[in-house]
């Protein structure tokens, strides 16, 4: 019986430490986070709740120790201490790093100008994966300036007893390269003319990774591709480069998609939608999705066929309903539409089909009652160099939009609309620098256009200090009667405060008009700050506005994920 009792208290005492919780104290340098994942564990964010933190074996202390040692000297730091303290719930690997490896001196001969692609300037803290990294970027910076073969020698020697380190760059140039053969593999249901149309990449142009990169963009911008490999091969005398594309279906050609969310401007919002992403061969979908928000309720399906020379067409048809603060507005919609994309350019024409009914009007005056029928050509031009979409860095993007009507048996209303925005994302120092601005104008000389289609500010992504579309002129009712010209301003800076969490402070102003352009006798005006939290869907970010005429009682909170622009 006691040798059961014994058994049975070793067995429990060796599971129970194969779940000790793993802590860091002393690093002040490295973050915990960071030393997560050198060790390949995932340490979960507040909101993961429903992750396990992470936690080490008794047995597997010393492997720690001393791949953390290897990852602090990658780091510069050659003479850091790693001891351990163990109790019965976790285990806390002690740090000291000590003194790192200071950069002494940095020289480079170079055919072209590296020293943007050097990340080390005197008195940094010396990083290998750093300056492995930019032996990488040199090699690179060479390609995209057509030398496929340049010739690098870089080192770094390192004086542990000093603790300084001395780096050298040598580059040279060779012959320019050219692209020569393309290959491209056809698969079971994808065309080779099709692929290679989807390539930035032709026969005897000068060779750039530039292009191989925009051709890697453009093959996985293609759900129904699932993986892509673009092998190049320099030939012996380094004057040009053969190009082999090899590309993998996606075996399951049907993707389904549920979500849920919130946001201060449309409040609770469910998604729900499927998509075939190779439908009959060549890259073609055929989806259907529906969204209902507190604000709008929408089902709409689509159909996309990519042809050849980067064009492309399709169809949506669908349904939507939405509630403004004086009236409801439902519609039928069908865009037939072509579209060119020639990364970073995007252009789209398309022929828009709108039946639409204005109900539920709390001013008839105003807003009437009415059903009308649209049929408005549309053209789209898209410029972005931006490097993310939710978390830009750097870059900048400009869209432009025209649509337009002449009354007739097939359209209610002559009128023209024109929307136009640009932003600018600026890194200065360890911020950031955001700028952007947005113009609209709407004019009707015939008929009956939907009320929708005036312009309504305020909210996340107009002017912070206000609720959605609750700034500008008001009815005798107070509520918002929209405008027939718009123009914002935006200017942001973010910073960072500790660890994943950002602040941003903000400056938003508007200008709006019942003319063809908006009047900039009477704006508004408002700043504000927020917070971000980073996440790997994007940042978490709350913004609070005030209005600058009357803070105290003109003030908004919004709360949505990703950087607005």
């Amino acid at each position: 019986m006691k040798k059961k009792i014994f058994a049975f208290f070793l067995f429990s005492t060796l599971l129970f430490a194969q779940d000790s919780l793993l802590f860091f104290s002393g690093n002040k340098e490295i973050s915990s986070r960071e030393l997560y994942d050198a060790l390949s564990l995932y340490k979960p964010y507040f909101y993961e709740f429903y992750i396990d933190e992470p936690v080490l074996e008794p047995k597997d202390i010393e492997l720690t120790k001393e791949a953390l040692k290897n990852y602090y000297k990658s780091r510069g730091f050659y003479h850091s201490l790693i001891l351990h303290a163990k109790d019965d719930n976790s285990i806390t690997i002690l740090i000291k790093e000590n003194s790192p490896i200071i950069v002494k001196s940095v020289t480079h001969i170079s055919a072209l100008d590296i020293t943007k692609k050097i990340p080390f300037k005197e008195g940094d803290i010396f990083d290998a994966n750093k300056f492995t990294q930019s032996k990488k970027d040199i090699k690179l910076f060479y390609a995209n300036n057509h030398f496929c073969d340049a010739y690098l020698d870089a080192k770094a020697w390192i004086d542990i007893e000093q603790n300084y380190a001395y780096l050298t760059y040598e580059a040279e140039k060779n012959e320019i390269c050219h692209f020569r053969k393309i290959d491209v593999k056809a698969t079971k249901n994808i065309d080779s003319d099709i692929l290679r149309s989807i390539l930035y990449i032709q026969e005897d142009e000068l060779f750039s990774t530039q292009k191989i990169t925009k051709s890697y963009e453009s093959l996985y911008g293609y759900e129904g591709i699932s993986r892509a490999i673009i092998d190049t091969n320099v030939d012996a005398d380094g004057k040009s480069v053969d190009i082999v594309l090899s590309v993998f279906e996606n075996e399951k050609s049907i993707r389904t998609q549920v979500g849920a969310g919130f946001s201060s401007d449309e409040g609770a919002m469910f998604l729900l939608g499927a998509k075939d992403r190779n439908f009959l061969g060549n890259l073609k979908t055929l989806g259907i999705e529906t969204r209902v928000t507190q604000v709008k309720q929408s089902i709409k399906t689509n159909f996309d066929m990519p042809l050849l020379n980067k064009n492309f067409t399709g169809i949506e048809v669908g349904y939507e309903n939405e509630e403004f603060e004086t009236f409801r507005e439902d519609r039928v919609l069908a865009d037939f539409f072509l579209k060119q994309k020639f990364l970073p350019y995007t252009f789209k024409e398309s022929l828009l089909f709108d039946k639409s009914r204005t109900y539920d009007s709390d001013d008839e005056t105003l807003f009437p009652k009415s059903s009308l029928f649209i049929v408005s050509p549309q053209l789209e031009l898209s410029y972005d160099t931006r490097d993310k979409i939710l978390e830009a860095t750097s870059g900048y993007f400009v869209n432009a939009e025209i649509s337009g009507s002449l009354k007739s048996a097939l359209s209610d209303a002559s009128y023209y609309k024109f929307k136009a925005n640009g932003g600018y994302i600026l890194p200065i120092n360890d911020s950031i620098l955001g700028l952007r601005a947005t113009f609209g104008t709407l004019g009707v000389s015939d008929g009956y256009i939907p009320a929708s289609y005036r312009f309504f500010a305020g909210g996340m992504y107009s002017n912070r200090a206000y609720g959605y579309r609750k700034l500008g002129p008001t009815d005798a009712k107070n509520d918002p009667l929209g405008s027939d010209s718009i123009l914002e301003a935006t200017a942001e800076i973010r910073f960072d405060i500790y660890g994943n969490l950002r602040g941003v402070l903000f400056s938003d102003n508007t200008y709006l008009g019942n003319g063809s352009i908006p009047s900039y006798d009477n704006g508004y005006y408002s700043v504000g700050f927020g917070l971000r939290y980073k996440t790997p869907i994007g940042p978490i970010a709350i913004d609070f506005g005030f209005d600058t005429a009357d803070p105290t009682k003109q003030y908004a909170f919004h709360f949505h994920i990703g950087e607005l622009f």
